[in-house]
């Protein structure tokens, strides 16, 4: 939307704010230009060409293979116990787990005939609750990519198992007495742990060296300097009446975010006014984080220290923290320090500044003040304090603790290591499952060093950067095909069980181990009896359980959790903290680096769904970028796409810019995990890869100071879908109407008049007679209070209705083929932005403008309500998205069904992981979100098979299941009873556009903030 008289200011991106005539002329055009040209791959460039068909080949299915079956392999639960379950189109659920990055989420595996097909969250989860983030959903496309590592290979030829073992073994007997190290990621399991143990002890020149890219370093050393301890408490999201965050983003992509977002939501649900929580967000870009926040601040993240120390100094001013909690140094470097100067710095308002003051002040030991991952060790000792000062303590779960088993390696160690290797001192180097060549900072020379090493051993699911270089490459297990435990908190420990067969010649990487340590040949299956024995000798032998141990096995691996003790004394004092008064540099340019909401680090940049899901900020696909605010673009002469150098000491990068506005001024924010190479055709040259910035000399610093930055006179576009889907509102100034498609208030607003939204509502009346639904009515709510954006119900979408991926060349014509789109408005100026969000889908008109217009009748109403597709019947005319005026229909451009003989690989692997309750469309056919009405089929086939009525409860649709703030309701419009019907009534509820009187049935809860001027 764009300005209107009289109304709120509200606007998509800065053409949108500037009302530029390309934006006027696309919304005119009601669809992007381009977007309704046919279309001919054989036209493509190239490059564009292959990375299509490459994308092509990984996304879509063939339909010969929808009924093979994989059986699996292994004692697992309940294939062997109960093989009389596995029916053949009955789904059967898995409990198992998934670790990345750190952390673990519970997970159940939805498997057909055998083939894994979908993942969700497990609801037995303490941590997780049943809720998974986006790479999760998605990583089911990874176990079936064709690109996947086959078989091990010595010098690129295929070998056998026992050749690559024996070899390996052998080299480890002949070290002469030279070291071998081992590099890894953080490692969350315990039985993973014991094994390297057992190999080091083997093999005595062995040594472990944990590197992770974008890591929680800073977090970890200053939490051990604070409270002289590892163990670092979860907190309470759902028991904090204020958070101040500062440069975090935990909503989006720090710590457990499932957990994280399922806890804040609780504090905000509207039904109780009184337990609605103040978000505060303190930071120089725009996170999720920061969308969500009630008062956002623009601040370059070396005055985060400065910040802090002048609240402390407030709140000891108006008597909330005593002066005698303070030694005298501190309280020394606290009264140098001002609030006045950090606004005058800063260029923020000190009155709002001194709201954080009044609030944390009234909250004291109910708020908590929570400092960003990337932020140095300093800021983060300095939060730790001022928590502690405010008996926010109260808010630390000790119960369920980050527990750090597996410590990364200093800079200092790592330096000296890598400087062994190219003085050519090490003759083995082996890469347990990790990327070092392309996460280590580049200007270590690590891939050039080791061209002084005779074996590289590489273990890896698939080809990389490092396995380019290694001479003994050995394909590991994918994570549904491997078993394992793993343990990232306190009090609990989650079972990992494969859920197929492995598809190729692999081993799991701990079996790999176990035959390194063993003179016997070591399978699968011996790695299970060795997990089996250390969960009975670490877990079982310690607890009271009163079941024989076999019960209590089949019993975990049927639950996926295991409750453990948790550690006795974790809370510790406060240890004496040393600290000095900031010397950062604020002046001139500063460079953020940090990773990717989807992609991570770059370990899943093959996967083409998380590729095309778009930025939950920017909305750009496919690319990373240089953010940078209005202003700074303004100063610097600078647009969107333009190709800009960037440059920190003696390195540098060419990458596109991109004006986010809320950004701080001379800001610079690059995210990692692009720029791959040798990583599959997917990800290939996907980006630019900011690594180069990396310092060696510390490997959590993401903060960079003496940057530059000048336009290189190119131009290089990004893929955007934020202006795809327009919704044309330029005539509704002549007409003086109105259509609020977002509607929002405030606390104290709602509080003073609960019906505040329908003051100014007419009563629409129709025609004609209304349609009675005789039995169930489908309909959905979408609470907005709830809604952070963050894309998991379109992750669960793209997986459970077999959404194609198209690549960046279609993206960027507006053809993305999501089901679910998350508009995100601007409102207020571009440096200073209020953020709204609003996932867009069907909204099942009752009226569907849809219906009247097909001239084959492809799209109709189903006697429950249901605006339903015959994709048999479709021409393709699409007259029906003309006539949407939502936006919400995808035309395939492309027949997702043949023109394979050109893809760049060509097998029945890529078919498997598609979902055969749901057709895969053809060229020439509309699609559109179908209320997921093959759970609605299966509930009322139960229901039947029964002999009972169909209970709408048990209907779940895969977005409503996905999203981790239960901000997504679905149900029967019909029962008075029903939460849909119930939000239906509300007195925040509406419809959008419901002027146009087509009677939606996706009702809205419109979001309530909690603004500056409430107290709280």
């Amino acid at each position: 939307m764009s300005k209107n008289n009289g109304t709120k200011n509200i606007w998509k991106s800065i053409k949108e704010y500037q009302d530029d005539p390309e934006i006027l002329s696309a919304k005119l055009n009601e669809f992007q230009e381009g977007v309704t040209d046919d279309f001919h791959p054989e036209e493509m460039s190239k490059f564009s060409r292959r990375k299509f068909l490459a994308i092509l080949a990984a996304s879509t299915a063939y339909a010969a293979t929808a009924c093979t079956s994989y059986r699996d392999k292994g004692e697992i639960i309940p294939y062997v116990n109960r093989p009389e379950e596995i029916l053949p189109g009955k789904p059967t659920y898995y409990a198992s787990t998934f670790s990345d990055d750190g952390q673990s989420y519970g997970i159940l595996i939805k498997t057909r005939e055998g083939r894994p097909i979908k993942i969700e969250g497990n609801p037995d989860d303490p941590i997780n609750m049943g809720k998974i983030p986006s790479k999760v959903h998605s990583s089911i496309l990874n176990l079936y990519d064709p690109e996947r590592l086959q078989f091990p290979k010595i010098d690129n030829r295929k070998v056998d198992w026992d050749k690559i073992n024996s070899e390996i073994k052998n080299l480890f007997l002949n070290t002469n007495g030279k070291e071998i190290p081992i590099f890894t990621n953080p490692i969350t399991s315990p039985t993973t742990i014991k094994l390297l143990d057992e190999l080091k002890a083997k093999y005595p020149n062995i040594k472990i060296y944990t590197t992770q890219l974008a890591n929680n370093n800073n977090r970890k050393i200053a939490w051990k300097k604070t409270y002289n301890t590892d163990i670092i408490p979860s907190i309470k999201w759902d028991k904090a009446k204020v958070i101040v965050s500062l440069e975090s983003d935990f909503l989006g992509k720090e710590g457990n975010t499932a957990e994280n977002r399922i806890l804040y939501a609780k504090a905000r649900d509207i039904a109780n006014t009184k337990t609605i929580n103040k978000l505060y967000s303190v930071e120089a870009g725009m996170s999720l984080t920061g969308m969500n926040a009630d008062e956002r601040f623009r601040l370059k993240p070396q005055l985060q220290f400065d910040l802090v120390l002048a609240l402390i100094k407030e709140l000891i001013s108006n008597g909330t923290i005593p002066s005698s909690k303070l030694d005298s140094n501190l309280f020394s470097l606290i009264a140098q320090s001002s609030l006045q100067d950090v606004a005058s710095k800063s260029g923020l308002s000190l009155d709002k500044l001194k709201n954080i003051v009044h609030d944390l002040s009234n909250n004291a030991g109910k708020s908590i003040i929570y400092a960003g991952d990337i932020l140095p060790e300093e800021t983060h000792i300095i939060v730790n304090l001022l928590n502690e000062l405010l008996g926010n303590t109260e808010l630390y779960n000790f119960e369920s603790a980050y527990l750090n088993i597996a410590e990364l390696t200093s800079a200092e160690e790592l330096n000296k290591v890598i400087n062994k290797i190219k003085n050519g001192e090490i003759e083995t180097v082996i890469h347990f499952d990790s990327n070092p060549v392309y996460e280590l900072p580049l200007s270590l020379n690590y891939a050039e060093s080791l061209k002084n090493v005779k074996n590289i051993i590489t273990l890896s699911e698939s080809p990389n950067e490092t396995t380019l270089i290694s001479n003994y490459v050995l394909a590991i297990n994918n994570i549904y095909e491997s078993w394992g435990d793993h343990q990232t908190r306190s009090n609990v420990l989650t079972l990992q069980q494969p859920v197929i067969t492995p598809l190729f010649d692999t081993l799991q990487k701990e079996t790999v181990i176990l035959n390194w340590i063993n003179d016997e040949k070591q399978t699968d299956e011996s790695f299970q009896e060795y997990l089996k024995n250390n969960v009975k000798s670490s877990v079982y032998s310690k607890g009271n359980y009163a079941a024989d141990f076999n019960t209590f096995w089949v019993t975990a691996l049927h639950d996926g959790v295991l409750k453990v003790s948790v550690i006795n004394n974790l809370k510790s004092k406060l240890a004496e903290i040393n600290l000095s008064k900031s010397k950062n540099n604020t002046d001139g340019l500063t460079l953020i680096l940090t990773n990717n909401y989807y992609i991570g680090t770059g370990k899943y940049s093959n996967n083409g769904w998380l590729q095309e899901l778009p930025h939950p900020v920017s909305k750009i696909a496919w690319d990373n970028y240089a953010a940078i605010s209005p202003s700074t673009g303004i100063e610097l002469g600078i647009e969107n796409d333009d190709l800009v150098k960037i440059k920190v000491d003696d390195s540098e990068i060419e990458i596109p810019a991109f004006i986010q506005p809320g950004m701080a001024d001379n800001t610079v924010i690059i995210e990692l995990g692009y720029g791959r190479t040798n990583s599959g055709e997917v990800s290939n040259n996907v980006g630019f890869n900011a690594n180069v910035f990396l310092n060696p000399k510390n490997l959590s610093q993401y903060i960079f100071d003496n940057v530059t930055l000048t336009k290189t006179g190119e131009v290089y576009k990004l893929a955007s879908t934020q202006e795809h889907h327009s919704l044309d509102d330029e005539f509704v100034k002549d007409l003086h109407l109105k259509r609020n498609i977002i509607q929002e208030g405030t606390l104290e607003e709602y509080k003073n008049n609960p019906k505040f939204l329908k003051e100014h509502r007419h009563e629409i009346f129709s025609i004609n007679e209304a349609h009675e639904y005789k039995n169930e009515k489908w309909a959905m709510s979408i609470d907005l209070n709830k809604c952070l954006g963050c894309s998991e119900c379109v992750s669960s979408c793209n997986v459970e209705n077999n959404i194609p991926v198209v690549g960046k060349d279609q993206v960027a014509r507006g053809r993305e083929m999501h089901w679910i789109r998350i508009d995100r408005y601007y409102s207020g100026t571009p440096d200073e932005p209020i953020v709204s969000t609003q996932p867009m889908l069907c909204q099942h008109c009752d009226n569907a403008p849809c219906e009247n217009v097909c001239p084959v009748n492809a799209t109709n109403h189903s006697p429950d309500g249901l605006n339903q597709m015959a994709y048999n019947r479709c021409v393709g005319t699409r007259y029906c998205a003309n006539n949407c005026p939502y936006k919400v229909r995808r035309f395939n451009f492309y027949n997702f069904r043949d023109h394979f003989a050109d893809a760049h690989y060509e097998n029945e692997l890529t078919g498997l992981v598609h979902n055969p309750e749901v057709t895969v469309r053809s060229r020439g056919v509309i699609e559109k979100c179908s209320f997921c009405v093959q759970n609605i089929m299966a509930a009322r086939e139960n229901a039947i098979r029964e002999g009972r009525s169909l209970n709408a409860d048990e209907v779940k649709t895969s977005c409503q299941s996905a999203c981790p703030t239960d901000a997504i309701v679905f149900g029967d419009s019909n029962n008075p009873e029903s939460t849909v019907t119930k939000n239906r009534e509300h007195d925040l509820s509406y419809h959008v556009l419901e002027e146009l009187n087509v009677k939606p049935n996706v009702t809205y809860l419109a979001k309530i903030r909690n603004t500056h001027t409430e107290d709280v």
